[in-house]
């Protein structure tokens, strides 16, 4: 509004001798994400909340659907808001807040001026910034905290304590985030059926990834609300208040949204959750080396042949901040790698198109946003911990849903073990799996050829070698070999092919039980741990294999 239209409006209620309506009034600071209570920036299409006074009337207004039925009002109650002119669809409306859903149009923009207008009276312009995506999920209570909005399928009911979902099962998660750019997005639009959301959408629950079957509009809610179906991983941690988050181009929704949970296979006793399936074949795989890509010493051709001739099945070449295309080297998989270092942090990044951009929890989101698979390398190189390893126990506690760590790193001399790190954080509740890899840079070095991730699979192909690297169902290695691993009810059997010591581990890294010169040897849970690994040591050599771990669940 000009100053001649509010001197206009000044005069009018003046002379008619009625009370003038108060300019509506907000800051920057109260324009925030509706479902986390976020501010800082509004996105397109995000579902935002603006707190303030006089914005609306005294009694409050719900979302009307305009003429056609399709369409949600952008006038309501006498309250518009606008993004530089353009009026925005309207969901709520009082004095102290409105409800409103950023325009389209906002997209590529760096900023906006909002304003509000009520009863024909005009708020002072504000600005606020645009950014793409702003995900948030809402919370059954409204506070941005607490239970999620999740339904579970396929019944559509309520999740909560009284009903939760069980593990392997679908929930649909309901948030909202801007980044509706499909080409037939319109605003205000009440969604009709089923329509992707332009943006690649990750997720993670209890702080494990898990699987994203469709993230896009939700049927019969207005354009930039998100419904988002995600599979519950099958090992993911019981309870009342298990976390649920996501994460769109780095962007992560707001801590402390939860879901319900429960096994999917109760047992009302002590139960056992292993990443482990039965397949066709174990695949021999390297997935961390360099080529003169990089900074190793041979080029690609000759790595991968290498690997192939010392008898790898598959493997990733993880140059530094490039993806290595294929040599062509028949007889071995070659499955697209990179090594990133995102914050001085080393990380490997399988299946990857290209370099990613962003800190290291940025990385690790889009990572599981592209389906990739991402584990941290090792955690106790350069000088040992805890004296001054890559990995600090602050770097672990800031990191989220990675797949795994490097148990063992062949080029890291002394170092090479991280067993400790890993406990560490598998007793703090983290859920995570043991890799065992190389770092070669010279294949003629006598630490390459020797570290190796042995991953059970039906078919030697990139999806497969992915599928089961994500579930878990692989061991690591520096030479030894199990050659089989069993569950069955609260008893875990471990099978190796040359006389050793099996080792059975759990919290803090203390053994629970260990058989010497053997072939075979199984544990029983007792059920007041929180994980079992187990650990091969070949007497022959003392080279060592590694489970992942199993959980106990009560």
């Amino acid at each position: 509004m000009t100053m001649n239209r509010t001197l206009v409006l000044l005069a009018a209620c003046l002379w008619a001798g009625a009370p003038c309506a108060a300019a509506p009034t907000f800051s920057a600071t109260g324009v925030v994400n509706a479902a986390s209570f976020i501010g800082g920036a509004v996105a397109p299409g995000e579902i935002v909340t603006i707190h303030g006074a006089e914005l609306g009337p005294a009694n409050p207004a719900g979302a009307q659907f305009a003429a056609d039925n399709r369409h949600v009002v952008t006038v309501l109650a006498g309250t518009r808001v606008l993004f530089d002119n353009l009026a925005a669809p309207l969901l709520f409306v009082s004095s102290a807040q409105v409800n409103a859903v950023a325009p389209l149009a906002l997209a590529g923009k760096k900023s906006t001026q909002v304003r509000i207008e009520y009863q024909g009276v005009l708020s002072a312009p504000v600005a606020v910034s645009v950014a793409r995506t702003r995900p948030g999920v809402f919370a059954i209570d409204g506070t941005g905290q607490g239970p999620g909005a999740v339904l579970n399928w396929p019944g559509y009911s309520l999740n909560g304590a009284g009903n939760p979902a069980a593990t392997g099962s679908i929930v649909m998660v309901y948030a909202t985030a801007g980044g509706w750019e499909a080409p037939n997005a319109e605003d205000g639009l009440l969604a009709s059926a089923a329509q992707a959301f332009p943006i690649p959408v990750a997720a993670t629950v209890g702080d494990l990834p898990a699987t994203v079957l469709y993230a896009g509009s939700a049927p019969g809610l207005v354009t930039g609300a998100l419904q988002v179906n995600i599979r519950i991983p099958d090992c993911a941690p019981l309870g009342d208040a298990v976390p649920v988050a996501l994460s769109i181009e780095g962007v992560r929704s707001q801590p402390g949204i939860t879901i319900a949970l429960r096994s999917a296979s109760p047992s009302g006793g002590i139960g056992l959750c292993s990443p482990y399936a039965a397949k066709a074949n174990v695949y021999r795989g390297q997935m961390h080396c360099h080529t003169t890509n990089s900074d190793g010493a041979q080029d690609p051709a000759t790595v991968v042949r290498t690997y192939k001739d010392a008898g790898y099945d598959f493997i990733a070449v993880t140059d530094h901040n490039r993806v290595t295309a294929d040599p062509g080297v028949p007889g071995i998989l070659l499955i697209p790698g990179i090594e990133q270092a995102p914050e001085g942090k080393h990380l490997n990044r399988i299946g990857a198109s290209g370099s990613l951009s962003g800190g290291v929890q940025e990385v690790i989101d889009r990572t599981l946003a592209e389906d990739g698979f991402l584990f941290l390398n090792h955690p106790n190189w350069p000088g040992g911990y805890p004296a001054n390893p890559n990995w600090s126990d602050a770097d672990f506690s800031n990191a989220h849903a990675f797949y795994g760590i490097e148990v063992w790193n062949s080029a890291v001399g002394s170092n090479s073990n991280a067993e400790g790190r890993a406990d560490d954080l598998l007793s703090q509740q983290r859920r995570l799996f043991l890799m065992a890899t190389d770092d070669c840079h010279n294949i003629t070095s006598t630490a390459c050829k020797t570290g190796s991730t042995w991953v059970f699979a039906d078919r030697l192909e990139p999806d497969e070698i992915l599928r089961n690297l994500k579930s878990g169902n692989f061991y690591a290695s520096n030479g030894a070999r199990i050659s089989a691993l069993s569950v069955a009810g609260q008893t875990i059997t471990v099978t190796t092919d040359q006389a050793g010591t099996i080792d059975f581990i759990g919290a803090g890294g203390r053994v629970l039980n260990s058989a010497s010169k053997a072939l075979s040897a199984s544990y029983t849970a007792m059920g007041d741990e929180t994980y079992i690994r187990a650990r091969v040591t070949r007497d022959s050599d003392k080279k060592m294999a590694w489970t992942n771990p199993i959980y106990v669940e009560r």
